[in-house]
């Protein structure tokens, strides 16, 4: 069997096998996530990419629209560099499957070898999707993506940590999907470094930029004690950002993606030391959830039906056996050599 060095070798090679060796590679991440610590061993000298950008926002916001039409821009701009797109998809609750429908979307870039695009469905799976994701994300910077693109299923607290690998998170909104309350409720002050108005062409959509930008304002603010007659002074050590920006946007009309292109180039070149050193820590952080990961495979497999498990389990609920006893077991037979 080839090993995952051996595959990363070959996905980094640009030979004609090159694509072929990372699609096997990122099928592994989402096959078999906590094999990133793995794929992360001796990948220091891996090119990285230059931006890695998350895109996520309420359903039906046009968040694929969007990134198909950021996708265009960024080729336009650089013909000679390669692009990379992670698409997660929803999966149904019920049947277990997903459209993938970002790829029908995206058709207009199927057939340009400087993009390789890459649908995820969910499954179900939360902390595991989130750790092949950034697997996936890792793969696309190895085979010299400078840019890459994640888009997510739609706001949530997994979606938030997909994106939260990301260097930069866009979050779309669009007018029709509640006033400025519900924005808090969702969270999307936190999550959000970058904020687009979709659908621009609506006659709400200039309403919804003016709330935008009096809630991230009033945020800004509050989380800096900046208002005024404030008792206690901010450290003067600590560095202010600017509050995030709110552009107006139309993808389906193309308009204001020259302008949002121009602000993700600005912030690439502003921060492009500071994302790097950060993506250092990340992956300390990648190989903790690889392990936890991991760990919680192994346990499901010895409670599982074919180990005894649910003879086990009834032994803690008829009192023969308590929760802490059975966990310490399991971690002593688990740690048991082979």
């Amino acid at each position: 069997m080839t090993s995952l060095e051996d595959m990363s070798a070959e996905a980094r090679s640009g030979g004609p096998l090159a694509q072929r060796a990372a699609a096997r590679l990122m099928t592994i991440m989402t096959d078999q996530p906590q094999r990133l610590a793995e794929l992360l061993a001796g990948s220091r000298d891996w090119p990285q990419p230059r931006l890695v950008l998350g895109i996520t926002g309420a359903p039906g916001s046009g968040k694929s629209t969007l990134t198909d039409r950021i996708a265009t821009e960024v080729r336009r701009r650089r013909p000679d560099s390669r692009l990379g797109i992670l698409a997660v998809d929803p999966s149904s609750p019920f049947t277990g499957g997903a459209l993938l429908g970002d790829r029908v979307r995206m058709m207009r870039h199927a057939t340009d070898p400087q993009v390789f695009i890459r649908s995820l469905a969910s499954r179900g799976r939360l902390g595991g999707l989130a750790l092949g994701a950034k697997g996936v994300v890792r793969v696309m910077g190895l085979i010299g993506c400078e840019t890459v693109i994640v888009e997510t299923v739609g706001v949530g607290q997994s979606e938030v940590e997909i994106a939260g690998n990301a260097d930069l998170v866009l979050v779309v909104l669009a007018p029709g999907q509640g006033d400025t309350v519900q924005m808090l409720k969702a969270g999307l002050m936190e999550a959000g470094e970058l904020f687009v108005v979709n659908k621009a062409d609506r006659p709400d959509a200039e309403r919804l930029h003016q709330q935008l930008l009096t809630a991230l304002e009033t945020s800004y603010f509050a989380r800096h004690d900046l208002s005024f007659g404030a008792d206690e002074k901010m450290d003067c050590n600590e560095v202010l950002t600017d509050p995030p920006k709110v552009l107006l946007c139309s993808a389906a009309e193309d308009q204001g993606i020259a302008e949002l292109v121009d602000e993700l180039e600005r912030l690439a070149e502003l921060n492009a030391e500071r994302w790097l050193a950060r993506r250092e820590e990340q992956a300390v952080e990648e190989v903790r959830q690889a392990v936890i990961e991991e760990v919680r495979l192994r346990v499901l497999h010895a409670v599982g039906d074919n180990n005894g498990g649910p003879a086990r389990l009834r032994g803690v609920l008829a009192g023969s056996e308590s929760l802490d006893t059975l966990v310490d077991n399991v971690l002593v037979e688990l740690a048991a050599p082979n």
